[in-house]
């Protein structure tokens, strides 16, 4: 027997539809793309070391801030 969710007195919300803006990673990954664009790197075997550099550009204040703009934590 199946029973609606308001007559089993369930509350449920909708969530918004998806938006980058609400995603904490899709902040991290702008400032890794950003990173990558400033230093033009064009040659593939740079790639790597490349990407590592930008990832330590990362730091823990970087995201407590991305989380808190996406309402995360206060």
């Amino acid at each position: 027997m199946t029973i609606p969710l308001d007559e089993a007195g369930i509350a449920y919300c909708y969530l918004p539809p998806y938006s980058p803006d609400l995603n904490p990673i899709e902040k991290m990954w702008s400032k890794i793309k950003a990173f990558l664009r400033k230093k033009k790197i064009r040659i593939v075997a740079k790639l790597p070391e490349a990407i590592e550099k930008a990832f330590s550009t990362i730091q823990q204040s970087d995201c407590l801030g991305w989380f808190r703009s996406c309402n995360y934590v206060q």
